[in-house]
């Protein structure tokens, strides 16, 4: 039996993924966190994002952004804080880290609705071991109030069908709508496909947004998504069905490889 090789954090993610040319137009600039890094980002791009390498579900991420003369810094739901320099503020994301590795991203102007940023979750499953790769569902993840994250149990968000999403977010119309999940698919399929260059999985879920502008952007790669999510969108619960045959097909296929 092959054994497994260790899940990669979020930058060696990034650098995995930055290697196809394909995929590397939609990801957000990333590095490893130091002073250095973080005082470069934040002069660069305004805003950026400080997220544990090896974190998940939102937790510990801060919003560090710049504004006249001050530098404000938000984590998950907590109140704002206010510094007076960026070295005051990395001071302060320092101590948050706790010794823990984080990265700093590139931050993005996410499109919102209602006020609400909101991403975009992506499913991709096999059916069997090294079966090709199957487009098993999307929904749209919204942000709750005051919340940098879009971590649905995490902000006390919610969901939404994709189409109802885009419709409300930007005013496209159904053409360029079915354009937009046509390319949502396509970019995930892409990415499952490179990411087994390094390791084979059962199902992956990508979290990915559209800017204010309507650029799509990759922001995370999940290797254990979850199912429960899909269960929360009440109006399209053949999705999460669909998510839960295909998880249940793989297993079935994997007992009987292994008798």
């Amino acid at each position: 039996m092959q054994r497994r090789k260790p899940e990669l954090g979020k930058y060696l993610l990034w650098l995995h993924f930055s290697k196809s040319k394909q995929i590397r137009p939609y990801l957000p600039a990333t590095r490893r966190m130091n002073r250095e890094a973080f005082l470069a980002y934040l002069r660069r791009y305004r805003m950026i994002y400080a997220k544990p390498s090896g974190g998940s579900r939102g937790i510990g991420i801060m919003k560090v952004w710049s504004k006249d003369d001050r530098v404000f810094v938000k984590k998950t739901v907590l109140p704002t804080r206010s510094f007076a320099s960026s070295e005051a503020a990395f001071r302060y994301v320092h101590e948050q880290q706790n010794g823990k590795p984080y990265i700093v991203q590139q931050g993005l102007q996410l499109a919102t609705i209602n006020g609400h940023v909101f991403d975009v979750r992506v499913m991709v499953q096999r059916t069997v071991p090294g079966g090709v790769w199957k487009y098993s569902g999307m929904l749209a993840k919204i942000a709750g109030k005051s919340s940098v994250v879009t971590n649905v149990a995490l902000s006390k968000g919610s969901v939404l069908e994709i189409e109802t999403a885009l419709k409300k977010a930007f005013g496209w119309n159904r053409e360029t709508v079915h354009q937009k999940v046509t390319l949502l698919k396509n970019v995930a399929l892409a990415a499952a496909n490179h990411f087994d260059t390094y390791q084979k999985y059962r199902e992956l879920g990508f979290d990915m947004a559209f800017d204010s502008k309507g650029r799509l952007w990759m922001i995370e790669q999940n290797t254990g998504p979850s199912h429960p999510l899909f269960k929360r969108l009440k109006s399209n619960l053949q999705m999460w069905r669909l998510i839960e045959y295909r998880y249940g097909q793989y297993q079935r296929a994997l007992r009987r490889k292994q008798r």
